[in-house]
């Protein structure tokens, strides 16, 4: 008689979760369990605390002393640094952000350096160093020129690209913010369905947009978040 399956630990336990600034309610209070390699979409207006909530889950920013919050097994705030070593960050304004004037290759080469040991040394990335690095995120997309500079990709490959670079380290979660930072909504499916690929891979995903209509097309657990009212 084979033994009972074990249940797998949630990759995202949060009850009371909520963050309190000197203007009043930033987020929560939020309840939520995330199951390892699950879809997450936080979706609410601007102002409603999306980014903020993210960071939280990744470990970058800290909630109320009344929050109790367990991410892949650890703790926070308490284990905060080693949330961060396994939560990835993408789309994130002033976190993430690529140089516009800096090539794909560049980008590419200065994130696996950043990664590597301190006594290797880094190689010039070249066509095939940057298609093995993006091909987890774009499949079978085309990835971009290793000479192609950031400002000529369109939006997509530049959400993309970024996505590509988180993942880079092999985070247990990834979280990636601002999804309608690709205004085309039929061009947006594209980041969702790779989204839901690197999920089936065994990544969770967490990520937030504002659009309410995503949450029509998409198969993702919805976690609805309002603008405070204090």
């Amino acid at each position: 008689m084979s033994p009972p399956a074990t249940e797998q630990p949630s990759a995202v336990t949060a009850r009371s979760l909520e963050l309190h600034g000197d203007r009043g309610t930033v987020y929560g209070p939020v309840d939520l369990d995330v199951a390892p390699g699950a879809l997450t979409l936080v979706q609410g207006p601007q102002g409603a605390g999306r980014t903020s909530l993210l960071l939280t889950l990744a470990g970058r920013m800290v909630p109320d002393p009344s929050s109790e919050l367990v991410v892949l097994g650890h703790r926070l705030p308490a284990q905060r640094s080693l949330v961060q070593r396994q939560v990835a960050l993408a789309g994130f304004a002033g976190v993430d952000e690529l140089d516009d004037s800096v090539t794909v290759g560049a980008h590419v080469r200065e994130r696996l350096a950043w990664l590597a040991p301190w006594y290797r040394r880094s190689r010039r990335a070249d066509q095939s160093v940057v298609d093995r690095a993006l091909a987890p995120v774009f499949g079978d997309l085309p990835v971009p020129d290793v000479q192609t500079v950031v400002w000529h990709l369109d939006e997509v490959d530049a959400l993309l690209l970024r996505i590509a670079l988180a993942i880079a380290q092999r985070p247990g979660m990834l979280v990636v913010d601002d999804v309608d930072q690709v205004h085309d909504p039929a061009r947006r499916r594209i980041v969702w369905s790779r989204l839901e690929a690197l999920a089936a891979a065994g990544t969770t995903v967490i990520a937030s947009c504002a659009d309410p209509d995503e949450a029509a097309v998409t198969a993702w657990t919805v976690l609805p978040v309002h603008a405070p009212t204090d």
